[in-house]
């Protein structure tokens, strides 16, 4: 025993807390994932964030003080975690309660711990009553947005089993978060799932369980029977504790093969904190008993008799627990303390209650209790508990608990008139599922012994099958019941068991419950949960249950097969054929005219350019560009737009050379566009030119995306114009797409969306519109190019085409030379000239374009730009090629940057040399272990409101790292360890701080940080120059050999095969300069087989070829669209529009990271969207530009999303089932709240229609004159505007509009008045969203939500107009109308206008009129009687609210739906036309009270 007992270490440090050790692992690895539920993560540094959240709030709004009892009460989530951590680190004791309990049991446990707050969230906020203070932790912390976008380094990854009841769930929680583990979480009811547990389990690549050893012995043969080995194989410890460990699931684990894992045999009460025995299994041996083993470390174990006294080897004795982890005692109860501790020699020992022995090898041994405690499937169970429950139940005298055959509960009555299932609703009510009894026998008396006391040996055994003889017709009804008994039988190892009584009555445990729904969930339906199961316990309730899931899902299939059947007959499949043709059309009339030029006149190469371009010209008036409508995909109209598409973007090396000169804009004109000779345009991203129309004097900057071509959702396709006014000034990388209508002097922002109608003098910044204040002049002089200047740019153009002539002579006198192999002589003559091309590069920027003065401004229409900005452009673009000699990240680019004048300090890891190039280098200053991935920019310049350009310095911290697709802007200062995400923009305002990391436009920094530590090489390394003109040259060989040998037939064939099987060996090549000459095989394959295949189904094989798994009618626009092509999924019919990709890969730290992506079908990712590694969209998704989808985000179904990190937008509506039915519009009439109850339909309204042309519902008076349809506002009538307003002055003036609807009259109103500012409020949140949706474009326009019982949210006398058009009779109460008119006159100006159009008596008389008359405030300007008008509307309109009331309303809903819509035949409509009613328009002007000063 003494030998047992040495187990004594010292801790590596003086005793800490538990958030003490927390904080330690989090300053380790900061951005290793700490906690993880399904598709919802936290990094250490966002979970200490979260902590520290709401360890605050508990401290100063709770006032939390050391030592007191705070209670939680959560389902498995990232906020249990977050809750017990912030509880330990504010002090607090941690009281977990089970969301499983019955609330009589909860508020009990509340009292006993004497605690005054309870921790909740979203799922179980209702467990508690007003008088206990409930916090949810949701609210505190905005779990909407705990979900983690950085990855893991491999550790111990544990996945968290155990309920909040059980005591292990602390171990498996903190022990995981304090050695720097990486916690797994279930959601609730998944280890019930096994389904979901092993899929849990092999994703997510689960080492280390705890679990009781009955549940794992159901998984581990649910897995063997399923064949999904796999679930398993990465487990390297196995801890089973809590019940017996035996021997048949130590045979389980060697055939399920898994043997390479520690078995772990653990013991330990709670009073002895958890754990404190532990014994290492050796599962391929044989055994018949398990040892519970020795104590850990720092424990002590003693084995005494009745007496205190130690036991010999071999005999059984009470084990007696001492040492650290000993408790301190029970809460309030000092009796059951000192029963529980005794002190022996000077130490405390705890008194468990269990027997045990010990064997010669110091082994200790498990044999059962010295009292009636029990454990059943790990859980703990005091009898006495369940019987003083029962024992409160007046017509019971006795009773007796017992446990039986280790698996059920059974309850011994002694009672004259007990009803069994009263006993059970009682214990549900009053104690947790686990200590319900399975079965109750009532007994007239209980056996007694002859000393008076219940005799348990007497007890009648339990007969299940007794229990429910009385009740009768034990026949199935139907199929579903048939196959559930069977499975019933199966599972709960009874034969024929009855179709009405529970299987809990039936002997059935909660394991066989698990197994039940495992075979349910294989033979009938996938839908069903553990939570269905348990509150459906009888055959006929479960049938009854699962019975509408499988009719949803019949009606879930049927319109996907209907939909399915009417796409294949609406929309054409791809035409190999026509795409085959283009693509041989465009290598033809690219090559021809190489070749016709080569043979007839070399000299007149210069002129080849010309050729190409006036190709697209004469193909757009063939093709009839004008004509190309709006059509299927895959059909004609489609594969015109492409062809044109196509030829446009093998046109644009050419069209490089004369952006921002008149010569491009000539061409664009010639190409069918409506542009100004005046304009600067530097974008070369054009998917439709001929529908450009842009004003005088605006300049657009280069890599601006003018996307006109939008994926509709019925695999259709429309083709938008975009309009640009005089003046405007658009920045690098916005995006303008599905139609633009921007008016003059209109700013935009670098990395913008831009769509739909804006207005004059605005700024648009990201996703915010906002009006340039009237004090700030806008009015831009000089942005006319003069002749000279044209003249310059023309000289210059003349002067690079001579140079490049140049270098090709001298190249070609080499080409000359015989006696030398073609394929050798070409490809020396290609790297000869990239390099020289790349040295005259140089030598232009350094000594002709020379270097930038810091913060220096220059205009558009001066020299100086022309000769610092545009020349440096044209230079870089023109030479790009020659650049392709060098590779990612080569070692060169530090020294090239430092000649030309930039600071840059070592190890510099560059992506690109191209956007360091176009910036003034001697601004740069680049700090030690910068590293910048593809297709990061530098934007040259920045824009002035008055539209001048300025350049400023660039700092890049050390240790910086710039993501895909980020722009930084002049003037910009980074600091050290800094990382900046995809798509975000840094600016001079942005502010830097040490391990920040940025995301979003304009950026904006996270809550947590990088880790500061030393540059690291990581899988990023730099490549020596030599290597690379190498790798170059033979690369370059190979590749004339290939055309040589094959032609220009099979040369682009052979070119695949030889690529595609180098892709595949690639990342196994170990050689340097193997994988170089691989990587330029892959860009020549990229530049002169791809680019011919964009948008086409060619381009789709070619990468399923290399690996990716794409579905059918996929559009994919260029080879850059997706990257890591063997880890894609891609859906049927997903479209991609330029510039939106799909990556699988993150450098974090330079070390490579790679995660599989998922899109379902039907997606549409829009220009300027990146779906980010281990993203799953699940289908019929839309990404608007410049969203982000973060890493690991799961999009669900038929939704759309916008923002960085990704939002959702607006979902769509799933039409084809019925809008629900709300209970609370009876008692809303009932209680004459007309305003609610509207509100609640308008609610109702909008979560069906979102497309304002399609609602013509809820305000009818709208189109009282004349039907109107505006393609860009909507359906309205304009005439009732006109007669509304016709006699107010709406110059600079604020209205406000109650009950806005859809918003469409109001977007006329701006565009026809521009008043200063028009709000429409509205009772229905759902009404604001679509309404912000529809008309977000227009910056003077505004809509929120209002509750007429809640002040107005404006300032005093700020409105000069407020509008009201009312359907129904909403303020028929004067209840209503007082507090209504108050509000109107509280926010009216003086002298201002209440227009109100609504139901009227024949008198023109009503409860509103009547009380603005007799109100002094107001004077009634004009009334008029328009009832004639509203009925031709409504008789207008009536068809197609009659068939979407039959269509997608309830029965119950239907009568008041007709009433509202005014159909005729309803009291409305009738009393109208009757002459019972009448419907008015009132003018009301609110009168100006005059203060006479007193003298």
């Amino acid at each position: 025993m003494q030998s047992l007992n040495n187990t004594q270490v010292s801790f590596s440090s003086p005793l800490t807390c538990i958030h003490h050790e927390f904080v330690c692992q989090v300053m380790k690895h900061p951005q290793k994932l700490a906690v993880e539920l399904d598709e919802q993560s936290l990094t250490y540094c966002e979970l200490l964030y979260y902590v520290q959240v709401l360890s605050v709030t508990l401290l100063n709004e709770y006032h939390v003080f050391p030592g007191e009892v705070v209670c939680q009460c959560v389902e498995r989530s990232l906020s249990m975690v977050t809750g017990i951590m912030a509880i330990e680190m504010v002090g607090g004791v941690y009281c977990p309660l089970s969301p499983r309990d019955p609330q009589h049991r909860l508020y009990a446990l509340t009292q006993e711990t004497r605690s005054r707050l309870v921790l909740v969230h979203g799922l179980t906020t209702t467990k508690f009553e007003h008088n206990i203070a409930a916090l949810n932790i949701d609210s505190i912390l905005n779990v909407n947005n705990m979900d983690g976008g950085i990855s893991f380094n491999k550790g111990d990854i544990v996945v968290q089993i155990a309920r909040c009841s059980f005591d292990i769930h602390v171990q498996e929680i903190l022990g995981t978060l304090l050695v720097g583990g990486t916690l797994i979480m279930l959601h609730p009811g998944g280890t019930s799932d096994f389904y979901y547990l092993a899929e849990v389990f092999q994703n997510k690549q689960i080492t280390y369980i705890t679990a009781v050893p009955s549940l794992l012995h159901i998984f581990f043969t649910f897995t063997q029977q399923n064949k999904n080995m796999n679930a398993v194989k990465y487990l390297r410890s196995l801890c089973g504790g809590g019940e017996a460990f035996t021997a048949h699931l130590i045979g389980l684990i060697r055939e399920i093969g898994v043997t390479n894992c520690i078995v772990w045999n653990v013991y330990g009460p709670a009073e002895a904190t958890i754990d404190c025995t532990a014994h290492c299994i050796n599962v391929t041996s044989a055994v018949q008993s398990i040892s519970i083993g020795g104590p850990l470390s720092n424990y002590r174990c003693m084995i005494v008799n009745a007496y205190l006294q130690s036991s010999i080897t071999g005999q059984e004795g009470e084990l007696l627990i001492g040492g650290a982890g000993v408790f301190a005692g029970y809460l309030g109860r000092d009796d059951l303390t000192a029963k529980a501790l005794v002190e022996i020699d000077g130490e405390l020992f705890y008194r468990t209650g269990d027997l045990v022995t010990i064997d010669n090898n110091g082994l200790l041994y498990y044999h059962g209790r010295k009292d009636h405690q029990i454990k059943l499937h790990g859980q703990r169970i005091e009898l006495g508990e369940i019987e003083r429950c029962l024992l409160n139940i007046t017509s019971i005298s006795a009773c007796v608990v017992m446990k039986w055959n280790d698996d059920y509960l059974v309850a011994y009555i002694q009672s004259s008139h007990a009803n069994e299932e009263e006993l059970r609703q009682h214990c549900r009510s009053h104690l947790p599922p686990h200590m319900i009894p399975s079965i109750f026998i009532i007994l007239d008396k209980l056996p007694l012994n002859p000393n008076g006391k219940i005799d348990r040996k007497l007890l009648p055994p339990p007969n299940f099958s007794s229990s429910v003889d009385n009740i009768g017709g034990n026949v199935p009804r139907n199929t579903l019941e048939h196959q559930l008994q069977d499975i019933f039988s199966q599972a709960f190892h009874i034969e024929s068991p009855h179709v009405e009584v529970p299987f809990g009555r039936l002997g059935g445990t909660s394991l066989d419950a698990i197994l039940a729904l495992a075979l349910i969930r294989q033979q009938i339906s996938n839908k069903v949960d553990i939570g269905l199961l348990f509150s459906n316990p009888s055959i006929r309730q479960l049938a009854q249950a699962i019975e509408p899931l499988l009719v949803f899902e019949e009606l879930q299939e049927t319109p996907s097969i209907v939909n399915g059947i009417q796409k294949t007959d609406a929309s054409l499949t791809p035409s190999f054929v026509v795409e085959s043709f283009g693509i041989a059309l465009l290598v033809c009339q690219w090559l021809c005219t190489i070749m016709i030029i080569h043979q007839w006149c070399p000299l007149l190469f210069p002129i080849l350019p010309i050729c190409h371009l006036l190709f697209y010209v004469i193909c757009s008036r063939l093709l009839s560009v004008q004509n190309i409508k709006d059509d299927n995909i895959f059909s004609w109209n489609y594969y015109r737009w492409w062809f044109l598409n196509q030829l446009w973007n093998n046109n644009t090396f050419w069209l490089q050379h004369i952006l921002g000169t008149p010569l491009y804009n000539y061409y664009l004109r010639l190409c069918g566009a409506r542009v100004n000779l005046n304009a600067h345009i530097h974008t070369i991203t054009v998917d439709a030119p001929w529908l450009l129309d842009i004003g005088d004097g605006t300049w657009i900057a280069d890599k601006t995306t003018l996307n006109s071509l939008y994926f509709n959702d019925n695999n259709t396709f429309t083709l938008h114009s975009i309009r640009i006014g005089c003046y405007c000034s658009i920045s690098a990388r916005s995006i303008l797409f599905d139609g633009v209508d921007m008016q003059d002097n209109v700013i935009v922002q670098p990395m913008s969306s831009v769509t739909g109608f804006i207005a004059s003098r605005t700024i648009i910044d990201g996703e915010e519109h906002k009006l340039v204040s009237p004090d700030i002049s806008v009015a831009y002089n000089n942005r006319s190019l003069s002749i000279w200047h044209k003249i310059y740019q023309v000289i210059i153009i003349i002067s690079l085409i001579c140079i490049h002539c140049t270098l090709l002579a001298i190249v070609y006198n080499v080409y000359l030379v015989e006696q030398i192999p073609l394929p050798i002589s070409i490809a020396f003559c290609w790297t000869l000239w990239s390099i020289i091309a790349c040295f005259v590069t140089l030598f232009l920027l350094k000594f002709v374009v020379g270097s930038c003065a810091a913060s220096e401004t220059y205009p558009i229409a001066s020299w100086s730009y022309l000769h610092k900005v545009w020349l440096r452009q044209l230079i870089v673009s023109s030479f790009h090629h020659a650049w392709l000699l060098t590779t990612h990240h080569d070692q060169l680019y530090p020294f090239i940057l430092r000649w030309l004048g930039a600071q840059v300090e070592d190890d510099v890891k560059l992506g690109n040399i191209d956007i360091f190039l176009s910036y003034p280098t001697n601004l740069l200053k680049i700090e030690t272990g910068v590293t910048s991935f593809g297709y990061v920019l530098l934007v040259p310049t920045e824009m002035t409101l008055e539209g001048d350009h300025r350049v400023d310095c660039i700092t890049l911290g050390s240790h910086t790292n710039l993501g895909n697709f980020c722009s930084i802007l002049p003037g910009s200062h980074l600091a050290s360890h800094t990382m900046v995400g995809n798509l975000t923009r840094i600016t001079r305002e942005t502010n830097s701080n040490n391990g920040d990391i940025f995301i979003g436009v304009p950026a904006r920094a996270m809550p947590f940080q990088m880790p500061i530590r030393e540059a690291m090489d990581g899988q990023i390394k730099t490549i020596p120059f030599w290597m690379t003109c190498f790798s170059h040259y033979i690369s370059k060989c190979l590749l004339i050999s290939i055309y040589l040998s094959c032609g220009l037939g099979g040369g682009p064939i052979l070119h695949t095969i030889i690529v595609c099987s180098l892709y595949r060996w690639y990342s196994y090549a170990d050689d340097r300069i193997i994988k170089q000459i691989t990587r330029k095989l892959v860009e020549d394959h990229q530049i002169f087989v791809c680019s011919f295949l964009g948008n086409t189904q060619w381009l789709i094989h070619l990468f399923r070829i290399y690996g990716a798994n794409i579905g059918n009618n996929v559009i994919l626009p260029d080879f850059s669209s997706i990257f890591d092509y063997n880890l894609v999924t891609i859906g049927d019919h997903v479209r991609l529009n330029i510039n939106a990709h799909i990556v699988c890969h993150t450098f974090e730290q330079r070390i490579l990271k790679l995660v599989p992506v998922t899109v379902g079908n039907s997606c549409v990712l829009m220009s300027g969207s990146i779906v980010m590694p281990g993203c799953k969209l699940m289908g019929n998704n839309r990404l608007y530009p410049f969203t982000l989808v973060m890493k690991n985000d799961l999009l669900q179904l038929n939704t759309q999303w916008k923002g960085l990190p990704a939002q959702s937008y607006v979902p769509k509506p799933i039409l084809f089932r019925s809008a629900p039915v709300c209970d609370d519009i009876v008692k809303c009439q009932q209680r004459c709240e007309n305003f609610d109850r509207l509100s609640l339909w308008y609610k109702k309204i909008s979560s069906i229609y979102t497309n304002i042309n399609e609602l013509q519902f809820m305000n009818w008076g709208y189109a009282d004159l004349d039907e109107y349809i505006d393609d860009n506002t909507g359906y309205y009538s304009k005439k009732l505007y006109q007669q509304v307003l016709a006699d107010v002055t709406l110059t600079a003036q604020n209205i406000l509009e109650v009950s806005c609807g859809r918003g469409a009259g109001a977007a006329w109103c701006v565009r026809t008045y521009a008043p200063r500012s028009y709000v429409g409020i509205d009772p229905s949140q759902d009404v604001i969203n679509l309404c912000e949706k529809l008309y977000s474009t227009i910056p003077q326009l505004s809509f929120m939500i209002a509750d007429p019982k809640t002040h107005l949210s404006f300032e005093n006398e700020s409105m000069d107009v407020v509008l009201s058009i009312e359907t129904t009779n909403i303020f028929d109460e004067i209840v209503a109308v007082k507090q209504f008119v108050n509000e109107v006159t509280r926010v009216l100006t003086p002298n201002g206008y209440f227009l109100w159009c609504g139901l009227c008596n024949v008198d023109g008389s009503s409860v509103l009129i009547d009380y603005l008359t007799a109100n002094d405030a107001f004077i009634i300007g004009e009334k008029v009687n328009i009832t004639r008008n509203v009925l031709h509307a409504l008789d207008i309109q009536s068809n197609s609210r009659a068939d979407f009331i039959d269509r997608y309303m309830q029965p119950a809903d239907q009568e008041y739906c007709r009433l509202l819509a005014g159909l005729p035949g309803t009291e409305l409509y009738d009393n109208m036309q009757q002459g019972h009613a009448e419907y008015w328009r009132v003018i009301f002007c609110k009168k100006t009270t005059k203060k006479t000063p007193i003298v």
